[in-house]
């Protein structure tokens, strides 16, 4: 892991510029050859072009000489091999080889060749080191110690024949070679490790990105969260029709009363987890948590057609899973928390009403939620508390009845009538 608190210049070698841990490095080479893999290519066509112009004029100066010609006609087959034969990942391994071998060979081998060719003089003059240093500090995608040792194997030979030759003097070595080679090695160094430093602080802001999201996805789920996003958090608010579910557990308070914190905490996470892959399964959003009690939206914030039935689907699943929950309570003998008190086994009581409400984040202007308001709300919650009297497990009123189908018509059937706050009129439920 990185630590992202201490400087990320200490995690950086001052001498290779390379990251001291070694999967980091190997991820940011990655990263690196995504960059730079048509840049490599591109570059080893034009420098090969203008490789055997140079070949040309050489053989031109100093003759075909044996050692020249087969060190060039060997370069030009693997040069052949690198671009046209290798994988992706083969190039991405020898590619620091491959033109770090290639350039001091190259240059080499043209200095000792004119080197030991009389009366042959070397066409280019000293003042070209310069230029020579750039080449291998900035345009070849040189590792700072490769660029450093390319840099000093061929510019200290070709430093030899131009003063041997008389094209440069002592004197000057300083101003064309000393110099500029310090300059432009001191900002090589730094180049290196700013990209590495950038790189760690990209990483840092993806790994935060990604927190961010996760943590979104965790607390407001997975259709919420893209909304929210796609929004920049805005979320207005928006008159639409949706099904509403309260879901609680029978005598939750008798059933924790013995339970300790960290018991009572691990029973509900449980069994809300597994009540919430029925939810997801069934395009429900999970508004709140209240204690034991779960209120979910059908229909919002992403709109899904049928959402009447997929609630009461969606409740029909969850008691079933209950019922599977309790068979494991039993074998594994934490239901003794509650069967001791007289419980024989986890019960839950969910009233489903659908209707318009309004949707959007609710709140202070410091603080948002997304809720839903109206009066389906507080009907669905009414139903949820009426099973206590109808004595039964799932409620809900006659605007659901209406949209069942066939077969959850006919195991439907009706438990009575309450009268709702605010309506003359009572109202008939029904259960399944």
């Amino acid at each position: 892991m990185i630590d992202f608190n201490k400087n990320l210049f200490f995690h950086i070698n001052k001498l290779t510029c390379k990251f001291e841990d070694e999967s980091l490095e190997k991820e940011y080479q990655d990263f690196r050859w995504n960059k730079i893999r048509n840049y490599i290519r591109n570059l080893m066509v034009i420098s090969e072009f203008f490789n055997m112009l140079i070949r040309l004029d050489d053989i031109r100066l100093i003759g075909l000489n044996v050692w020249y010609m087969a060190y060039h006609i060997a370069g030009f087959v693997v040069f052949l091999f690198f671009l046209f034969f290798l994988s992706d990942r083969g190039k991405k391994k020898w590619h620091q080889v491959y033109f770090t071998v290639w350039i001091i060979g190259l240059m080499n081998v043209g200095s000792f060749s004119y080197y030991f060719t009389d009366p042959a003089v070397f066409p280019v003059k000293g003042g070209v080191l310069p230029i020579i240093m750039i080449l291998w500090l900035y345009v070849w995608p040189y590792f700072f110690l490769n660029s450093i040792v390319v840099t000093i194997s061929t510019t200290v030979p070709f430093c030899i024949l131009v003063l041997e030759q008389g094209s440069m003097t002592l004197d000057q070595i300083p101003y064309l070679y000393l110099i500029p080679f310090i300059f432009l090695s001191t900002v090589k160094w730094s180049k290196e490790k700013n990209e590495r430093v950038d790189f760690v602080k990209t990483k840092k802001l993806e790994a935060n990105h990604k927190l961010m999201n996760n943590t979104l996805q965790r607390y407001f789920g997975d259709v919420l969260t893209e909304k929210i996003l796609e929004d920049d958090g805005e979320l207005g608010g928006e008159n639409i029709r949706v099904t509403i579910t309260f879901t609680d557990i029978k005598s939750y308070s008798t059933i924790i009363e013995h339970m300790s914190p960290e018991t009572a905490v691990k029973f509900l996470n449980e069994y809300f987890t597994e009540m919430h892959n029925i939810i997801d399964e069934h395009k429900g959003h999970i508004v709140n948590y209240i204690g034991d009690s779960v209120m979910v939206v059908y229909g919002a914030p992403k709109k899904v057609e049928d959402h009447e039935l997929l609630a009461v689907s969606s409740a029909i699943r969850m008691r079933e899973r209950l019922n599977e929950m309790n068979e494991k309570w039993d074998n594994s003998e934490f239901s003794r928390y509650w069967k001791n008190n007289g419980i024989n086994q986890i019960e839950a009581r969910t009233g489903i009403h659908t209707g318009s409400v309004i949707v959007g984040n609710i709140g202070s202007n410091r603080m948002l939620q997304y809720s839903t308001i109206g009066d389906t709300v507080n009907v669905a919650a009414r139903l949820e508390q009426a099973n206590k009297d109808f004595q039964t497990e799932i409620l809900f009123s006659h605007e659901i009845y209406t949209t069942l189908t066939k077969q959850l018509y006919s195991q439907a059937k009706l438990s009575g009538e309450i009268t709702l706050k605010g309506r003359s009129t009572p109202t008939k439920v029904y259960s399944i």
